[in-house]
């Protein structure tokens, strides 16, 4: 068909439903590109950025880690909260004490107790190799009573080196001498977790507790002091360990 000298070409009906279609779909296949960052600059979602449940997973975890975190924290200040005190009431009479080595007030202690008539035989636990009686005179500033009391009702121990090597040491002490109770005697930071031991290695025993204070435990104002706050985390630690160990 010939308009004003130009050529027009006719297109038919179908045609131009074909037409339609293959514009149609490469316009949607355009849109698709685009919205899916494939465009410079543009990053694709789902691929790089974690998706809403990973990052809710990521908020459970760092709350339940804070949780956790504080109830450590409020644990260990009612640890150091309850540890024993000195009592003023008048001690119960045992048939022994049992001494647990680490320092020279727990040794004081125990044979002024001895020699008080708290009990009549103590078991100091965990004594180092080539210590002796003789070398106990020399480094405790003992009276004649209690150099007698230690030589003639107290017996020393070299086996046990921790907590529960004192417990099973004692018991069978306490067995061979025909006992039926007994006083510990160690620091009031130790106390907690000397009591859970002993009760769990000698159940049919009836135990008593005589804390001793270190002139260096300093319970006021102990989140100040680095090397108190060691010793207390390490300890309260230990006690946790010995709760779920029991």
């Amino acid at each position: 068909m010939q308009i004003k000298g130009q050529a027009v070409r006719l297109i038919m009906p179908g045609r131009l439903e074909e037409m339609g279609k293959w514009s149609h779909g490469t316009m949607a296949t355009n849109k698709e590109q685009t919205s899916g960052g494939m465009m410079p600059g543009k990053d694709r979602p789902g691929k790089d950025r974690p998706g809403p449940d990973l990052s809710r997973s990521l908020r459970y975890v760092v709350i339940y880690l804070c949780l956790a975190v504080a109830m450590l924290l409020s644990g260990l200040q009612h640890f150091v909260l309850t540890l024993p005190s000195a009592s003023g009431k008048q001690l119960q009479y045992t048939d022994g004490i049992v001494v647990m080595t680490g320092g020279q007030q727990r040794l004081d202690d125990g044979l002024q107790l001895l020699t008080d008539g708290i009990a009549g035989k103590m078991l100091i636990s965990g004594v180092g190799d080539g210590v002796s009686r003789a070398v106990l005179v020399q480094q405790l500033d003992l009276d004649e009573r209690e150099i007698n009391a230690l030589f003639c009702c107290v017996e020393l121990d070299f086996v046990a080196k921790d907590t529960r090597g004192n417990a099973r040491v004692a018991r069978r002490w306490a067995i061979d001498n025909n006992m039926r109770s007994l006083r510990l005697v160690t620091a009031n930071y130790h106390m907690p977790r000397a009591l859970l031991v002993f009760a769990n290695e000698m159940p049919e025993f009836n135990l008593y507790q005589y804390p001793v204070y270190p002139d260096d435990l300093r319970i006021d104002g102990w989140w100040h002091d680095r090397a108190m706050l060691r010793l207390l985390i390490r300890e309260y630690a230990k006690y946790l360990a010995e709760t779920v160990r029991i």
